[in-house]
């Protein structure tokens, strides 16, 4: 693309940036007007707190039907990942996994995701020995540190058993694209001292999310992903206006009508957050965690859309027609090994995408 033709294509983009932020302006003029009025004619959003299910009594089917599908968030107890292996301590990354790792933090100014930005690069071992106790990097946050990418030795040698893939999440999407690019970015590693967080955001891609705390105890804050609107989302921005932990009604009082999912993550339990939903996190103790982002029956419609809403036609084409669609009832959990190599198009699958 010529100069001339890039100054037409940013004036063009920079026009419809600006006539986009103009409508959502007038937008919220108009409800912030009914509000004042008593027109809003929506009522007040409820607290809910997250349901919380033993992983002995919730099956596939039912954490798809009453979960998954409807977009609900959970916290599955009693799930062993490294049964028969060398639990995932802090001490066993610090051993397995000393690299170079790129650090977070918060930034309440940031209109990035999650308000995180970057703070430095330093080795792992380092960090864990210090992120406690150092004043500066008690505010920083080791987030989303690929495990397969940059530390494989952490599932141990072949065929990989050192980690376990719970059953609900192991028909992974992913896991059936034979080249695409996310099949190996997760489990990922977060690593943070108390107060900690990650603003409110939604998770790229439209991607499914859980994670597994191993140690300390995490705060959760959801919001469907019909409550846009009452969140103040930037118009095609990553961030928010609104604050989930230190709420600001004068200035976002439409948050009052979003219904708002609380929840406390201990150590050993596994929470899901459902794609496309709101969330915000922060840690009460200094924790340490792994997490995977996923597609499956639940959300591939989200992943598809947003593929393509993004121009991304090979990734759509995979997804759409390229890998197998649907989940088993009969799923058990898989070793990270199983996970990798089970030969996903010789299955049938009774659990389709919702209608």
């Amino acid at each position: 693309m010529n100069t001339s033709k890039e100054k037409e294509f940013r004036k063009k983009g920079i026009k419809g940036y600006d006539l986009l932020k103009g409508l959502y302006k007038r937008l919220y003029v108009f409800l912030h007007k009914h509000l004042a009025a008593g027109t809003l004619g929506i009522p007040l959003g409820q607290t809910l707190k997250v349901e919380r299910r033993d992983a002995s009594e919730l099956s596939v089917r039912e954490f798809f039907e009453k979960y998954s599908f409807p977009g609900k968030p959970v916290i599955i107890t009693g799930l062993d990942m490294n049964e028969g292996s060398a639990p995932w301590t802090l001490d066993f990354f610090r051993q397995t996994c000393n690299k170079t790792v790129r650090v977070m933090r918060r930034n309440a100014k940031s209109q990035s995701w999650g308000r995180l930005e970057p703070a430095g690069e330093l080795p792992l071992a380092e960090f864990i020995d210090t992120f406690r106790e150092n004043t500066t990097r008690r505010s920083w946050y080791l987030h989303d540190w690929s495990l397969p990418s940059s530390c494989p030795a952490a599932f141990g040698p072949a065929p990989y058993a050192g980690f376990t893939i719970p059953k609900y999440f192991a028909g992974d999407y992913f896991q059936r694209a034979s080249f695409e690019g996310y099949q190996h970015s997760w489990p990922s590693l977060f690593i943070g001292a108390n107060m900690t967080e990650s603003a409110l955001h939604i998770d790229s891609g439209g991607t499914n999310f859980w994670l597994h705390l191993l140690s300390g105890t995490k705060e959760w804050r959801f919001y469907s992903r019909e409550d846009l609107v009452q969140l103040y989302q930037h118009p095609m921005g990553e961030a928010f206006s609104s604050d989930s932990f230190r709420p600001r009604f004068d200035r976002t009082p439409l948050m009052r009508y979003a219904n708002t999912y609380e929840g406390i993550q201990q150590p050993g339990e596994l929470i899901f957050i459902p794609g496309g939903n709101p969330h915000a996190v922060r840690n009460l103790g200094d924790i340490h965690g792994i997490a995977t982002n996923y597609v499956d029956p639940s959300n591939i419609w989200q992943f598809l859309w947003l593929a393509a809403s993004s121009r991304q036609w090979k990734r759509f084409e995979t997804f759409a027609d390229g890998v197998p669609h649907g989940m088993r009832s009969d799923q058990e959990a898989l070793t990270f090994g199983a996970w990798k190599s089970t030969q996903w198009k010789s299955l049938n699958y009774d659990i389709r995408e919702a209608p």
